[in-house]
Order: C-alpha cells, then structure tokens, then sequence
C-alpha cells in the first residue's frame, strides 16, 4: 500500500476585525480521503472538447475529474473551484454518490459532504486535480481534455450550460496552460502526458512532458491492465 503521510492541515476559517486588529479563527481539518496510489497512473480529465469521442469508462482507476463532468461520468475524485458549478453538485447530492474536493469558501457556504482541498495551490479546477493526484502520491499523470494553448471562443464540452460561458464568448484559457506550466516546473520528478490535447509548445520544452495518441492510450489501458 502506497499513502501519503498527510494527516491534515489547520486552516483559517474566518477573519474578525475589531479595533482595527484581526483575529483568525483557525480549524483543525484532518484528512479524509485515503488513496492508495501503488502501481497506479492518475488520469487526469478535463473538459476541454480534444476528448468527444473518446469513452471515458475504458479509463482505469485513478481517474481525477473536473467540475460538470460528474453529468457524464463518474471520476474516482472530482475536482469543483467555482461556487456555482459546487451549488450545482450539492443539489444533485453528488457528495453522496462521489469524492468531492473543493474550497473551504464552498463548504461554509452550501455545506455537503465534500473534501478539502490538501493544501490547496488556489488554480483552476484542472490544475488543481493535478496537484491532488501529485499529493495523493502519483508520479504519472495521463491528461485528456486540456486544450489551453490558445485564448479565443469557449473549447468546453460543456458551453452553454449551467456555471459555464456560452459558446461565443471569448474564453483565457491559456490562464490555466500557465498554471499547468507552473506546476511541472514545480514538480520536474512527476510525468505528465498530454493525449492529443492542445497544449502550448513550450510544454514539450520540459523534460517530464510528453504527448500521445489515443490509440496509444488506449494500447497503454490495455497493457497495463489496471482496474477500471
């Protein structure tokens, strides 16, 4: 068995100013999710639309998913920043069917039976189930759905939905290719692998950066053999 040895974190909670002085109100949050990552890769799932076509249910665990991706699919862990898209898997009593990671600021505020965030690194919703699946222990992360090379019209599956932009807004999606960058430079011992996503060059600059195909995904599921 393979676990990392975080037991949990003291966070603040609130901020009280009186008399022009503050005063944190700190809290105590222990670990609640026990992931054991032996012999095991992370995939990592975006929602960017690089991945139509492909059938998410041939993945093996540990699958790390994204924000409205629970509509489709049920990742091993899923990842939610925004406030409006959490109020929406609250409604849905998702937390009750999955693990949920999100932001203390969403657990005070529309409550359920979510996970914190481990020391979180305050990135989008990709960036951050990267940063989970590296705190949970993976020195592999397979990407699918990640097309952050360019700013322009909205590449998300799901465009025109609840908590997302419409399909003709202009969208900075190279805020999270920033993010992403940050983070393999930041960890130069974790391979990262980009499936046919659309990814910026300098990535490929990196030495623990590297992309495939899905047919080469789809060889390395069925050699590896690992548990879906």
């Amino acid at each position: 068995m393979v676990l990392s040895n975080y037991k949990g974190e003291e966070i603040i909670d609130s901020i009280t100013i009186r008399q022009g002085k503050k005063y944190f109100d700190k809290k105590w949050m222990p670990r609640t999710v026990f992931n054991d990552t032996k012999d095991k890769d992370a995939y990592i799932i975006g929602n960017g639309e690089s991945r139509q076509g492909f059938d998410l249910t041939c993945l093996p665990n540990d699958t790390y998913g994204c924000n409205a991706l629970y509509r489709d699919y049920d990742p091993n862990f899923l990842v939610v920043i925004d406030a409006p898209m959490y109020q929406e898997v609250i409604e849905n009593d998702y937390p009750q069917k999955g693990i949920v990671y999100t932001n203390r600021s969403n657990m005070l505020k529309y409550q359920g039976a979510s996970h914190l965030i481990p020391h979180n690194q305050y990135l989008g919703a990709g960036g951050t189930a990267m940063h989970v699946a590296i705190h949970d222990g993976h020195k592999k992360l397979i990407c699918l759905g990640f097309d952050c090379s360019l700013n322009g019209p909205n590449n998300n599956v799901y465009k025109d939905t609840n908590a997302y932009k419409s399909s003709t807004e202009n969208v900075d999606q190279t805020v999270w290719a920033k993010e992403i960058y940050k983070l393999m430079i930041n960890n130069p011992t974790i391979q990262w692998i980009f499936v046919d996503c659309e990814i910026p060059g300098d990535f490929l600059n990196l030495d623990n950066c590297s992309t495939w195909q899905y047919n080469e995904l789809n060889t390395h599921i069925n050699t590896k053999n690992e548990t879906t």
